[in-house]
């Protein structure tokens, strides 16, 4: 045989033992199994909306400080002892001015459970709001575990132009 006749008869007789031994291998064999079984699982999911903290009153609303400093400071807790607001603290409140957020020096608990927020302008918001007076909406909002609350909690601060004592309004979210 020729190096290529034999290559040829070789593949031929390559393929003929391959379709041989297809045609005779067994069949697949038929089995029980099968996925008819309809199982269900049932539960109840309960979400949880986070309320924003509540303010219980103003210990200071006073004007701004010509030099700056402190001119409002607002009593604040969480609406309910149950979880998860009996594991929250004060770094568990976003505290914004406009789209500005702020971090003002918070303290407590107190035995109640109230923390107070002091509020505070620097040295040329304090010249300007003593004088010109100021409108201020601060806004607070819970956090936990990444999430934040869809409610929100104001205070309103309103200092008229030149004279005349200041008012603070809270208006709590839920």
């Amino acid at each position: 045989m020729t190096g290529r006749r034999g290559r040829r008869v070789l593949a031929g007789v390559a393929g003929a033992a391959l379709l041989l031994g297809i045609g005779m291998a067994p069949s697949a064999q038929m089995t029980e199994a099968a996925f008819t079984d309809s199982d269900h699982a049932r539960t109840t999911i309960t979400a949880l909306r986070l309320a924003p903290p509540q303010i219980t009153g103003f210990s200071s609303c006073i004007r701004p400080p010509v030099l700056g400093g402190s001119f409002m400071k607002i009593v604040f807790q969480w609406p309910n002892a149950a979880a998860p607001y009996s594991t929250m603290t004060s770094a568990n409140v976003q505290w914004r001015v406009g789209t500005t957020v702020i971090a003002p020096v918070v303290t407590g608990p107190d035995a109640q459970g109230r923390y107070t927020a002091d509020i505070t302008t620097g040295l040329l918001s304090g010249l300007l709001g003593s004088l010109l007076g100021a409108d201020v909406i601060l806004e607070m909002r819970t956090t936990y575990s990444g999430w934040t609350s869809p409610g929100v909690t104001t205070a309103t601060y309103n200092a008229p132009l030149i004279a005349g004592a200041p008012t603070c309004t809270p208006a709590n979210g839920v």
